[in-house]
């Protein structure tokens, strides 16, 4: 059976653009270039994105960063998380 390799798609944006307040990144993970651009790459494999940067500009010239700071895993329509749990201190009587 053969592997069929995804195509990472890339999409240049300028420091201009980057630094405007509503931006929204457009791929999952980014590098910022010596000329001061970012260069986005629209995947979601961490590996797929890094091996692109190492095919265009060279192994080890670069490294990815992920574009979301942080991930929300909750399904609640207000956010929130869909259970919770509680721990006892040791010598904390249950009662």
């Amino acid at each position: 059976m053969t592997e069929k390799k995804k195509v990472v798609k890339t999409e240049d944006v300028s420091y201009e653009q980057f630094s405007q307040w509503d931006f929204m990144p457009p791929g999952s993970f980014y590098i910022r270039t010596a000329m001061g651009d970012y260069l986005f790459l629209k995947t979601s494999d961490r590996k797929a994105a890094q091996d692109k940067v190492n095919e265009l500009y060279g192994k080890g010239k670069y490294t990815v960063v992920a574009a979301k700071m942080e991930t929300t895993k909750s399904r609640l329509e207000n956010g929130g998380y869909s259970c919770t749990g509680t721990s006892t201190r040791r010598g904390q009587h249950r009662g």
